[in-house]
């Protein structure tokens, strides 16, 4: 009954949100961060895609081969290449491409990916930005994902270009950013491209008290991924297998090794379900608190305050579910019960 209450709450919120707020508006930020000045260099890819670079500096590209003699070095063009292929991978699977998101479709014109030298591997920012000292960068509005310079397994190992691009997909759909949230977000989304049906970290047993909820799924950032795998094998009762058509599924790197080591990731409909469900649970928390729909504070963003009002929305989202067994109910009552004491905090 409390459940079916709070469906029409969603429902009532959203409806009085579009008529009030369907005109807000996503700033864009300028500055001039003066590593952008030195990255002399841009490729396009698809779908307002530019990748800006350097073959000389500081932040010079660490590999500069062109075995395909096109001037555009290879590390450059499978950046692109995996860039393009998973988002038109996520738009089959009926995802929201950032760039057409109700958040950043009326500012945003494209997505820019920086190679840099870099402490990590990458970053994604939720706030576009307009960089103004490059030229190159034409004062355009941009998401902005920062991508090292440095990595050695491009081709063969790594999913760190959708990993970073999923954050701008979570950070299209909702405003909550908790780190355990969009880290293992992003870390389950790596399966699309990577080996198995699931995300990476593979899966664990569903916690099975508060205390162990609280240290493998809240007190985690990318692990908590587990938590999605196993959810997601539990909800996902197909063999997982991507329709994608074969001239995607085909697509492969300049030195020949495909973007997609196999066809499979379960629950791609219950996780786009369950981050349209955060962007329905956001609205809400903007108009009771009389926050502009796309400009909340950081601290509001990240706080685990609302840690009780994501797992409500991952609740209600398991029980409109077909799926029934022992190991997701359990799950459930558990969630209940971290989400009655959330409340009570």
């Amino acid at each position: 009954m409390f459940f079916m209450h709070r469906k029409g709450l969603v429902l009532l919120f959203s409806t009085f949100c579009f008529s009030t707020y369907i005109h807000a508006k996503t700033d864009c930020y300028s500055s001039s961060p003066p590593v952008v000045k030195q990255l002399d260099k841009v490729y396009y890819g698809m779908s307002n895609l530019r990748i800006f670079y350097t073959t000389s500096g500081d932040n010079a590209l660490i590999f500069q081969q062109d075995n395909n003699l096109n001037h555009v070095p290879d590390y450059i063009e499978n950046i692109a290449i995996q860039a393009n292929t998973i988002r038109k991978a996520w738009s089959v699977l009926g995802y929201q491409d950032p760039l057409n998101s109700p958040r950043y479709k009326n500012n945003v014109q494209y997505i820019d990916i920086q190679i840099q030298k870099l402490n990590g591997l990458g970053l994604a920012y939720d706030e576009p930005h307009r960089h103004t000292n490059n030229p190159l960068k034409k004062n355009a509005c941009a998401l902005i994902i920062l991508i090292s310079n440095n990595i050695p397994n491009l081709t063969t190992d790594s999913s760190l270009v959708e990993h970073e691009l999923f954050h701008l997909y979570t950070y299209g759909y909702t405003m909550f950013k908790q780190p355990w949230l969009t880290e293992s977000l992003a870390a389950w989304s790596e399966g699309i491209i990577r080996k198995d049906k699931l995300g990476t970290y593979g899966q664990r047993s569903l916690p099975k008290n508060e205390e162990d909820f609280d240290k493998y799924i809240l007190q985690r950032t990318y692990r908590t991924s587990q938590l999605w795998n196993r959810l997601t094998t539990l909800v996902d009762t197909s063999d997982g297998k991507l329709f994608l058509p074969p001239s995607l599924i085909q697509q492969r790197y300049t030195d020949g090794q495909p973007v997609f080591q196999d066809q499979y990731l379960k629950g791609t409909v219950f996780m786009k379900k369950f981050l349209e469900n955060l962007g329905r649970q956001d609205q809400q928390i903007s108009i009771l608190n009389n926050w502009n729909l796309y400009h909340w504070k950081e601290i509001d963003q990240n706080s685990a305050h609302f840690n009780q009002k994501i797992l409500d929305t991952l609740l209600i989202t398991l029980e409109n579910t077909n799926e029934s067994n022992i190991e997701k109910n359990k799950f459930q009552s558990l969630l209940k019960k971290v989400i009655k004491n959330k409340k009570s905090d």
